[in-house]
């Protein structure tokens, strides 16, 4: 359970988005799979739980589209308007009634706890990214780097 990590009521899951390398996609769309860290990708949307388990994936769109723009283009906020808890984000998320994020600048230990709170609670998303990316290595860009340069 999320409250076991740090106390942090009421979770139901932690999203977050990463960006999966692709080989180089040519055409019109080609500039919209280049991400921000200026590589050919898509960004794929995770929810998960705290073990570490996928329960909600979008593996529909390139790179170059915002965390946010993915979240609200799919139908996570349909199915949370009728929950009873919240989905944790980072700041690149709106805040909603059903997805906290962290304070931009927390002003009293209350806030600071929170964010502490809710940063210990959400790293469970980047968590499973890291074991995903570890057990399929070609899905992180380093790797994939490495095993072009070998190839050539």
């Amino acid at each position: 359970m999320f409250y076991d990590i740090s106390s942090f009521p009421n979770v139901l899951g932690a999203i977050d988005g990463t960006l999966i390398p692709i080989q180089w996609m040519s055409g019109d769309d080609e500039p919209t799979y280049v991400c921000r860290k200026q590589y050919h990708a898509i960004n794929v949307q995770v929810i998960c739980d705290a073990e570490l388990k996928f329960t909600n994936t979008v593996v529909q769109w390139p790179g170059a589209a915002h965390d946010a723009f993915i979240l609200a283009n799919s139908n996570i906020p349909t199915i949370m308007e009728g929950q009873n808890g919240w989905l944790l984000g980072d700041s690149g998320y709106g805040l909603k009634k059903w997805l906290m994020t962290p304070l931009m600048n927390p002003n009293s230990q209350q806030e600071i706890g929170y964010n502490k709170s809710h940063c210990k609670t959400r790293n469970t998303a980047e968590r499973a990214f890291g074991v995903l990316k570890a057990r399929f290595i070609l899905l992180d860009k380093s790797s994939f780097a490495i095993i072009l340069l070998s190839v050539s």
